[in-house]
């Protein structure tokens, strides 16, 4: 004897209710209560920018969700060396004479003068579950082409990507640089 069920549990309705209970268990899931596990809204990275015109150079190093608090955050700066852009850095003849210094903190951002300049990054950021180290050490510097001026890049850290030059304009800057997966910035 068969009968239909389709009188008393029409299926619109089974495939509303089936749905309902999907959603209420993975509820917890989707909104998390805490910090979320390493990864990659909680991978660090540097922006950098320059307006046409300006001497200055700005740099900002954060998490690309902006609500991220890492554990801490230590930025060394050197600019006292010879880079044109053109070449190599002489990575290990960098004096960090500058260092910024921060614990339970969302972002740091400086501005320098310095042409050309280094950084040394190291974000630490630690969950219930687990904790991850972003670094990158990198230099900048300012030239000028015939189309105007433009930014150089370099890095020692493997896993960071930079331009090797990009123009000063609002088209290619601020330029997002994501930090990699490592023990601290230090050098190579």
């Amino acid at each position: 004897m068969r009968r239909n069920w389709g009188a008393y549990a029409p299926m619109p309705f089974v495939g509303a209710a089936a749905l309902l209970l999907v959603l209420i268990l993975l509820t917890p899931v989707l909104i998390s209560n805490g910090q979320p596990a390493p990864g990659v809204l909680t991978q660090a990275e540097l922006i950098v920018d320059r307006v046409a015109g300006s001497n200055v150079t700005h740099f900002y190093i954060r998490a690309p969700s902006l609500t991220i608090r890492y554990s801490g955050m230590w930025v060394g700066v050197a600019s006292n060396f010879s880079w044109d852009g053109s070449g190599g850095v002489n990575w290990t003849a960098l004096t960090w004479s500058t260092w910024y210094n921060e614990t339970d903190v969302l972002s740091i951002a400086f501005a320098t003068t310095a042409n050309p300049v280094a950084v040394n990054i190291t974000a630490y950021y630690t969950s219930p579950s687990a904790q991850a180290t972003y670094v990158g050490v990198l230099a900048f510097a300012i030239g000028s082409a015939a189309s105007g001026p433009v930014l150089y890049g370099a890095t020692s850290t493997s896993g960071v990507t930079v331009p090797s030059s990009l123009p000063v304009d609002n088209s290619s800057l601020p330029l997002p640089i994501l930090l990699t997966v490592g023990s601290s910035g230090g050098l190579p």
